[in-house]
């Protein structure tokens, strides 16, 4: 204990006295050479003016000084620490290292170096960080792996300079006492690791973040956790409206082929028909039935069609032009959280396309319809005219699945692969944070129930009652609102711990029997643009909140949220930011004939209170 203590007081007054010898050189400039040197407090050479330029000593005794316009650093004796070959030399950090950089051309490269002169890193990386906490250094540089070339990607290094983990990071890693958090440049995933080079979770997470309580994850199932310090995982929690996504399984083929067409997308039973095809003398017209799928008791079910590598050479498979493969087009069934109940066609192709869609051969010579909207009537039979009707030749795979050569080619990157693959799983999942039910305390309960007076509040919205629209002004009388019965609501969802957000667009299907309904509704916020309660005198501001709900009338999702309305007039009430209409069933609107255009005569900007919603009223009536 008493060695352990002396060797302490050495160093600290060791240090006292490198300091005060700091204190007494001064950088001076010779008159007669031109040159800088440093002298003590009696105005003596100590150190010769040889130099550039020079800077003051620091507290560990070392100078920074420039020589043919490059800097170097020198001792109190005026020995080199690092010779004078770099374009700028930083400042010692706690752990006694500095950032040294040189310029080749216009590329500025970066190293690191140490107190006694040496080179930890060299001067090959493109950035350098040396973390105030944690017992690492982080640096950039461009690598020739596949998949990771063209821009430069950071590994993980110790103080000594010894590789942990080589340059594979697409971000400068965040570093909390010796853990770092990770996004791998390939998958665009997040991991942890410690400086020791372990995984402590791997690299496999949409989102880490770090807080007082530990590390929070957000994975591809959409499930968030907490992790204590340690590592220890403490509790869970799964978004409701979260579903396994497509599965691109590393094939180029599968992952061009999500969303071309009717291929890869999720299909309800609303869309998939069984047809039996009438030749018309000019148009072909089609039976459609039901085709015998078990869509489940709710009817939530949904259909795949998904290419799938085949050994069997047959009418069913389509080449691949960019290797010996052969695909079929599988129809697959799945739960509604994407969980897979099983095969419904081992192989098939699209045989032809018409207005409405895509016919499917599926095994056994089936054919069925696939139609664009799925939210055709609820019907379980009915006759339609095939408009347009083109076969489909399918002998490769491009021409079968509806892409291209370049669609396959350009996934040969490996970090196009990766972007595709978050793509795929964001754009299954958009809208997942709107199937988190609304929480109102009892107090807001009540407010609400006394502010929402207005007959809006009180109708529900069936399919074709809620639509896209566009806003623009015929004249200064005419408003013309362009609709679009295929309602698509534009969601941005955003999770807070960890954070991560997604934004897209998200097709709203009505359920099997086209029954599902839409109301809207109020909600507090702090926002004083939103409505102004002139109903209760609640002294409160509201969103209007629109709510899709289930047949049986339980609450299903939040579509969207307005601080108010744009316009309310004659059943028609219009959001404009969000593209979105309500319409009185019995509305009456000056509709143009053969068009989806109403007319709006007279209108006008409706003010954000709540009791401006009544204007919906048609003729002062309820609708």
């Amino acid at each position: 204990m008493k060695a352990n203590l002396k060797a302490l007081l050495f160093i600290v007054s060791m240090a006292i006295c490198i300091a005060a010898s700091a204190q007494d050189l001064k950088p001076a400039k010779d008159k007669a050479t031109k040159k800088y040197g440093y002298r003590d407090k009696q105005k003596n050479w100590v150190i010769a003016p040889a130099f550039d330029d020079a800077k003051k000593f620091d507290d560990d005794g070392c100078a920074l000084v420039k020589v043919d316009g490059l800097y170097g650093l020198i001792d109190l004796e005026g020995k080199w620490v690092l010779p004078a070959e770099y374009d700028d030399i930083g400042k010692f950090d706690k752990n006694g290292l500095c950032e040294i950089r040189i310029k080749e051309g216009k590329t500025k490269l970066y190293g690191v170096a140490d107190r006694s002169g040496a080179v930890i890193l060299p001067t090959v990386f493109r950035k350098v960080e040396i973390p105030r906490k944690g017992s690492c250094i982080l640096a950039s540089a461009y690598v020739e792996d596949p998949g990771l070339e063209g821009s430069p990607v950071w590994g993980v290094y110790s103080l000594d300079g010894k590789e942990i983990f080589a340059p594979q990071f697409l971000y400068s890693p965040s570093v909390y006492d010796d853990k770092l958090i990770v996004k791998d440049a390939r998958t665009s995933l997040y991991g942890l690791v410690d400086v020791d080079g372990n995984v402590l979770l791997p690299i496999d997470y949409l989102a880490i973040e770090y807080g007082y309580k530990g590390f929070k994850t957000l994975d591809r199932s959409f499930i968030q956790a907490l992790y204590t310090d340690d590592v220890r995982r403490a509790e869970t929690f799964a978004h409701p409206g979260a579903v396994l996504a497509y599965d691109t399984r590393n094939d180029r083929v599968r992952a061009a082929a999500w969303h071309a067409g009717c291929v890869a997308r999720r299909l309800y039973s609303n869309q998939v028909r069984s047809i039996e095809i009438q030749p018309g003398s000019i148009v072909s017209s089609a039976l459609c039935t039901e085709t015998g799928i078990d869509w489940g008791i709710t009817g939530r079910r949904f259909l795949r069609l998904e290419p799938e590598v085949t050994d069997a050479v047959d009418a069913y498979a389509m080449a691949d032009p960019t290797s010996d493969k052969y695909y079929t087009l599988k129809a697959l069934l799945y739960e509604q959280d994407g969980t897979l109940v099983g095969e419904v066609s081992g192989k098939g192709f699209l045989e032809a396309e018409c207005a409405e869609g895509a016919i499917y051969r599926a095994e056994g010579d089936r054919r069925w319809i696939i139609l664009k909207d799925p939210n055709n009537l609820a019907l379980p039979a009915f006759s339609m005219v095939l408009a347009g009707y083109r076969s489909i030749n399918h002998d490769n795979v491009c021409n079968g699945l509806g892409i291209s050569s370049y669609d396959l080619n350009r996934l040969n990157n490996v970090r196009t692969f990766a972007n595709l693959n978050t793509e795929i799983l964001e754009g299954e999942n958009i809208g997942v944070t709107s199937y988190l039910p609304p929480v109102l305390d009892m107090r807001e309960a009540r407010l609400r129930h006394d502010v929402m007076r207005p007959v809006v509040f009180h109708h529900s919205f069936m399919m074709g009652e809620v639509v896209n629209c566009r806003v623009r002004k015929a004249t200064e009388d005419i408003l013309e609102l362009e609709l679009d019965d295929n309602l698509v609501c534009r969601f941005e969802d955003k999770f807070r711990d960890p954070y991560y957000s997604m934004r897209g667009d998200d097709v709203i299907w009505w359920g099997p029997h086209n029954a599902r309904t839409v109301r809207i509704t109020l909600r507090p916020t702090s926002n004083k643009d939103a409505l102004a309660d002139d109903i209760a005198g609640t002294g409160l501001f509201w969103d209007i909140v629109l709510e899709q709900y289930e047949e049986d009338g339980t609450w299903l999702r939040t579509l969207a949220v307005a601080p108010f309305a744009d316009y309310a007039q004659d059943g028609v009430i219009v959001f404009e930011p969000l593209h979105l209409a309500l319409l009185a069933p019995n509305a009456i609107v000056n509709r143009l004939p053969h068009s989806n255009v109403l007319k709006l005569k007279n209108p006008r900007p409706l003010p954000h209170t709540v009791s401006a919603l009544d204007a919906f009223r048609v003729n002062n009536r309820p609708f």
